[in-house]
């Protein structure tokens, strides 16, 4: 199943955790929590919320309580919620991993040393940045959301997250020393 198949998982996820969400609500939700591992775009978000009506996993509501605009609110059926927790119970699916820096690499020798040198520091310095990132999320999710039930689910996901981080860091550290080899030949 391809990931445009599940984003009906991930959409009816959120609902399950904020109930009678607009599909705008629904985006923030998950740019605040799932960003790093999976987004949704706009342009997913509300097709996916419609099949999902019509299949009546979810309902919609008209909502004049945030503001005197009519916005659309969605939550999760009796049904939704079942077909959600089946899914999560389901083994999980191997997803081609896709890197555009890996391909890149793996075609080096078409370019001089110096322009994939350049992608791999590049790459080494958004790492630093994501690592940062991730660090102050980690705080704040320790020191904010300690009372939330799904706060040890959602600290074991940003730890792997993390780890990833970490392990790209030295993969990145190698790299560029077998680089500095690479230019004394």
């Amino acid at each position: 199943m391809a990931k445009s198949n599940k984003s009906r998982f991930a959409i009816m996820g959120m609902l399950a955790l904020a109930p009678k969400s607009s599909g705008y609500d629904i985006k923030k939700l998950m740019e605040g929590s799932t960003q790093y591992f999976w987004k949704e775009s706009y342009g997913s978000i509300y097709p996916v919320l419609g099949a999902l009506i019509e299949e009546k996993l979810i309902v919609q509501h008209e909502d004049l309580s945030k503001s005197q605009r009519q916005r659309n609110v969605y939550e999760l059926t009796t049904e939704g919620k079942k077909e959600l927790k089946e899914w999560v119970n389901k083994p999980v699916e191997y997803e081609q991993f896709r890197n555009e820096l890996l391909l890149k690499l793996f075609f080096g020798e078409l370019v001089p040393l110096s322009t994939t040198r350049k992608h791999l520091e590049e790459f080494y310095q958004m790492l630093i940045e994501k690592d940062k990132i991730y660090q102050t999320i980690k705080n704040k999710m320790q020191s904010d959301q300690k009372d939330e039930p799904g706060q040890p689910y959602w600290l074991m996901t940003l730890d792997f997250g993390i780890s990833q981080v970490n392990a790209a860091l030295e993969w990145c550290k190698s790299s560029l020393k077998q680089f500095n080899k690479l230019e004394k030949k």
